[in-house]
């Protein structure tokens, strides 16, 4: 079977892309041979050094053992660690203007890669210096950087990037590119993107030239769903990312999300995903690959 040929775009519409270096780290994982609750994840790219992680998305079960290295979109999924389990993991977000991933449903398998794992390893060295071990906790606590420092690190991740780039490309898969709409849909969706999350109530961009009927046609048209569900998505989205990676306590994300009280938001919740917030945490909170 033929290879699909890599997408060709001008250098201009590459640039548009927002890249965010979320972690890098090399250790083992926190808890063993228990399931995780169903998570958001970014994507990224796991190596297994010790041990084996079995992993459930997009409607399928895959194991990855030692040696192998698992590629991951940025959606829900599950994992289960065995014991004394050791990951090497990358985990980024690379996204168009409108919000949609670089890579959105092409990822989500196993294989191994030499190459990948060895910029890898080098990538870790760049960022931890001399460091053999560095938790996934303490791999995304905030950090400052003088001008140099950030800049060797942002040079680091890219270079990291583009090795990622030529990997996926030598296994046949390619970049998403960005979704075509009209111009109308993509002021829109930036509008409903920068609302606060605790605006409910859907609303239109100042002196947008259609009203709030055909906007609500042009989002059914385009992506399937109308303004409230959009808004709901993205608060729901939000919610399930903070409740595994904030340390804020769930009445402040419930107040935070326009809950006026925190069993409104546990109900809300678990309407949407299955489990209460709080189990919902302490299922996701130490499940990070």
């Amino acid at each position: 079977m033929l290879k699909p040929k890599a997408i060709q775009l001008p250098g201009d519409v590459w640039r548009s892309l927002r890249h965010e270096w979320l972690w890098v780290y090399r250790g083992p994982v926190p808890q063993c041979e228990v399931w995780s609750a169903e998570i958001p994840v970014p994507a990224g790219v796991f190596f297994v050094e010790r041990g084996e992680v079995r992993i459930r998305a997009d409607g399928k079960a895959t194991l990855v053992p030692c040696g192998q290295a698992f590629f991951s979109s940025p959606h829900l999924r599950r994992h289960w660690f065995a014991a004394h389990t050791r990951l090497l993991s990358v985990g980024f977000r690379s996204q168009w203007p409108d919000g949609t991933s670089l890579f959105r449903n092409a990822l989500n398998f196993a294989a191994e890669t030499p190459a990948l794992r060895k910029a890898t390893r080098q990538l870790f060295t760049s960022i931890h210096s001399a460091q053999k071990v560095v938790t996934y906790r303490q791999a995304i606590e905030p950090s400052t950087y003088s001008a140099a420092e950030w800049a060797a690190r942002e040079a680091a991740f890219a270079a990291w990037f583009g090795v990622l780039i030529a990997t996926l490309q030598q296994l046949g898969v390619h970049p998403a590119p960005q979704v075509r709409t009209r111009r109308r849909v993509d002021q829109l969706i930036s509008w409903l993107q920068s609302l606060p999350l605790d605006q409910t109530t859907p609303s239109l961009p100042p002196d947008f030239p259609i009203g709030i009927r055909r906007a609500e046609q042009l989002l059914q048209q385009h992506f399937g769903i109308g303004l409230r569900m959009f808004m709901e998505r993205r608060r729901l989205d939000v919610a399930r990312e903070r409740i595994v990676t904030d340390h804020a306590t769930l009445k402040e994300i419930a107040f935070a999300l326009g809950f006026r009280h925190a069993s409104h938001f546990t109900a809300w919740f678990r309407r949407h995903a299955g489990v209460s917030p709080s189990e919902y945490r302490q299922s996701g909170m130490e499940q990070a690959a």
